[in-house]
């Protein structure tokens, strides 16, 4: 006689079967198969400071790499919401980098910051400092020189920590 499984053996099934599927369609939607993890260790190649009319460079071998890294893989990781269809547009990102406070974190190959939003591999990030933008917390990503018309908002402490770190590595120059 051949045995019917049991209640507890059907539903650990179909749980399986839902985590895949929810996996499956977030994976396809933004083609990133770990859109569910929390984490962003990428190493930025450069670093780009551009503060009140200064330009201040910061590379791996610099004191400062390490905690504006740090402090940047945090906020990004532990985004708070997602803005689409926002756009940094080419005056605004001209006046933060000639009399603002602007941050640009370089990467040589495309990388991607995971979540379960339209969120694209990047070459570059952008971080306003000040203005609107800033207030919103958006981190703005890029091929080039430009930004994508999507943004991330980090939480306020995690952009204060940012903003500390980078203020600090533009003090101690």
């Amino acid at each position: 006689m051949r045995k019917q499984p049991g209640f507890l053996g059907v539903l650990f099934v179909l749980v399986i079967a839902t985590g895949l599927l929810v996996w499956w369609i977030g994976s396809t939607a933004n083609s990133d198969r770990l859109w569910f993890l929390r984490a962003f260790n990428e190493r930025a190649d450069w670093i780009s400071i551009y503060w009140d009319g200064d330009t201040h460079m910061v590379f791996p071998e610099d004191a400062a790499y390490e905690e504006i890294m740090s402090a940047f893989g945090d906020a990004v990781a532990h985004w708070v919401d997602y803005e689409g269809n926002v756009r940094l547009a080419d005056d605004s990102l001209e006046r933060y980098r000639t009399a603002g406070r602007f941050l640009e974190l370089h990467y040589n190959k495309s990388v991607q910051v995971h979540t379960r939003h339209l969120y694209p591999r990047a070459r570059c990030f952008f971080v306003p400092l000040t203005g609107t933008d800033a207030g919103l917390r958006r981190v703005f990503a890029g091929w080039s020189d430009t930004p994508y018309e999507v943004a991330l908002n980090v939480s306020e402490a995690r952009f204060a920590r940012l903003l500390a770190a980078v203020e600090r590595a533009v003090s101690a120059e």
